[in-house]
């Protein structure tokens, strides 16, 4: 049976409509750094990876969970998936696309390696949407009913991103210890 190792949940806000998933060393603007998502759920290099929302003013949920193995399927409906590797040092981290940082440092259990990545994303398009009507139903985005109305939509587009290390291919070599 697999076994969750960790489970951590934040509320974010997507600036820019977007939010970054990343090893701590990586550097977001560097030659192995991917492009933004644009309309796409996700845009992955070597040790980092944006999440792509399609709005940038409605807090949104992630949950982020580490797996011995490769997790049971999920339940309930996902809009949307994707499925990638992303080399890791130890520790993961999220910060938005200003570089403001969310989580910093989470340590995973399994250490330094390739891990498999697994993003789902539900009411993606539906909040973007009706945030989309709300700016249409009043002109005034002070007002205490636009705010009311907004609060309403704030944590409903969830993420879900799922680590697990990746099994490595081939025969395993094991280098004996050197004589000092």
């Amino acid at each position: 049976m697999n076994r969750r190792l960790l489970r951590v949940g934040v509320r974010l806000h997507p600036d820019k409509g977007t939010f970054r998933v990343h090893d701590l060393g990586a550097d977001p603007s560097g030659l192995q750094a991917p492009p933004p998502p644009g309309q796409h759920l996700v845009s992955v290099g070597y040790d980092q990876m944006w999440i792509g929302s399609l709005q940038d003013d409605v807090e949104i949920t992630l949950l982020l969970e580490e797996w011995d193995a490769e997790p049971p399927s999920t339940p309930g409906p996902w809009d949307e998936e994707a499925f990638t590797e992303l080399y890791l040092r130890g520790a993961i981290a999220v910060g938005t696309a200003t570089g403001e940082p969310v989580l910093h440092g989470v340590r995973l259990a399994a250490g330094v390696g390739r891990y498999h990545v697994a993003i789902r994303a539900r009411h993606r398009t539906e909040i973007a949407r009706l945030y989309d009507d709300l700016l249409d139903r009043f002109r005034d985005t002070f007002s205490a009913e636009f705010q009311a109305a907004l609060r309403e939509l704030q944590g409903i587009e969830h993420y879900l991103v799922q680590l697990w290390p990746a099994q490595p291919t081939g025969p395993q070599r094991i280098v004996p210890d050197l004589p000092i």
